[in-house]
């Protein structure tokens, strides 16, 4: 939305320190989350940062290949990707967030990278050389690009022009700097590829919606939801599209006794919003998620940590309300703006399309999934909270009727 303003940044700088109500407490605590976060709970982040994933997820085959056309780039290929292999195409060092004892930040040639910018300007694009991975990486950095986005829209455009449904000259497997420069600058085909994928099939048409890989405008993150139908259900109701920060869904279906491959519509709305509400408490709180691991009861220890540091006394059950306030306000904002029901799908490629070992997803069951996921929140058929969420959750006070106005809109 700021963007929307042509608002880049907001700088504030305060004039006194913020005091904590029981800074005793406050430090006891910080020592022990410390001492907890070096332990075995975050291992793989200080060791190798979330590209630790690929190789495993390319195992797991749940690592989307070619615009999500299938999955898996093989074990060799993966291995280049991987952070051994990208600490032979750049010097790798590690870095962190003020203070932090878990250092998660791996540059490598002093680009950062982690899963997502692996998958994105990698497989998706079918690209398997460490070191043009590194250089697209280190562009979207320099030209302020989302790699997620940038690599979903490329791997659409690509899977365009290679059915003749464009004529422009990108292909898997090309160099994407002189594109990803060109979007950054609007030039050329460039600035109809910066407006995104939802936006680019609306223009080319000729059925490529059917693969374009977003939900409500945001670019997928990589995970196959064909072999992860928990997280499947996550994308759709993702309040701000395909979102895989405010919605953990996806470990779900890594869990011992879940079956990924099957769309469960008893229990995975539960396992969904049970993700959705704790990433809202690790946001409220200002808490890293790579946290979660050494938090052992995050609503219990979330409350006592806001007692602390702000001298209102909170329990858990407050915690948990206020988690499905931020939820449901998300969800109401949505609706002011234009949402429809019809938004919370995946494209057609995921229903219509099996992937290579039969998986499949089947459009009916992921239908009944949004729509117990919408009951069990409490909201309305036609959309927006019902009248007893809004009393229960004291809504009235956090909504407005004035929709936004211009381009910040949905659509």
């Amino acid at each position: 939305m700021l963007g929307a303003k042509r608002v880049k940044a907001i700088s504030v700088r305060g004039a006194a320190v913020a005091g904590v109500a029981d800074a005793a407490s406050v430090q006891v605590r910080a020592r022990d989350l410390a001492a907890r976060s070096t332990g075995a709970a975050t291992e793989k982040y200080r060791a190798l940062g979330t590209a630790a994933n690929l190789e495993t997820f390319d195992r797991l085959r749940i690592l989307p290949r070619r615009n999500f056309q299938t999955v898996s780039i093989g074990q060799a290929a993966a291995r280049r990707l991987a952070p051994e292999g990208l600490a032979r195409a750049g010097e790798h060092v590690r870095e962190s967030c003020a203070g932090c004892t878990i250092g998660c930040d791996h540059r490598y040639g002093g680009t950062r990278i982690e899963y997502e910018t692996q998958f994105a300007l990698g497989p998706l694009l079918d690209v398997d050389d460490p070191a043009r991975l590194l250089a697209a990486a280190g562009a979207c950095d320099a030209l302020g690009l989302d790699t997620i986005s940038a690599g979903g829209t490329l791997a659409f455009a690509m899977e365009c022009a290679e059915r003749g449904l464009v004529d422009w000259p990108l292909r898997f497997g090309d160099d994407v700097l002189p594109w990803l420069r060109a979007i950054a600058r609007r030039e050329g085909a460039g600035d109809l590829l910066a407006e995104g994928t939802r936006r680019i099939a609306a223009v080319i048409g000729q059925g490529s919606e059917g693969f374009a890989c977003h939900v409500k405008g945001l670019e997928l993150p990589g995970y196959e939801p064909r072999a992860m139908q928990t997280f499947a259900l996550g994308l759709c109701v993702a309040s701000r599209g395909a979102d895989h920060n405010r919605s953990g869904a996806y470990q779900a279906d890594l869990q011992a006794g879940v079956d990924r491959y099957r769309a469960d519509v008893a229990r995975a709305p539960a396992r969904v919003i049970e993700a959705e509400d704790n990433a809202a408490l690790l946001d409220s709180l200002i808490l890293c998620k790579f946290l979660r691991g050494a938090i052992r009861e995050p609503w219990r220890e979330g409350a006592e940590l806001l007692t602390m540091v702000t001298g209102v006394s909170r329990g858990e059950d407050d915690l948990r309300r206020s988690a499905r306030r931020v939820a449901a306000v998300r969800h109401a904002f949505n609706v002011r703006e234009g949402w429809t029901l019809a938004e919370d799908r995946l494209p057609d490629r995921f229903h219509d399309e099996a992937l290579e070992d039969g998986a499949s997803l089947d459009r009916a069951d992921v239908a009944a999934m949004v729509d117990a996921y919408h009951a069990a929140r409490g909201h309305i058929p036609s959309g927006g909270p019902s009248e007893r969420l809004r009393r229960e959750l004291e809504l009235d006070a956090w909504l407005t009727d004035a929709p936004l106005q211009g381009p910040a809109s949905l659509g």
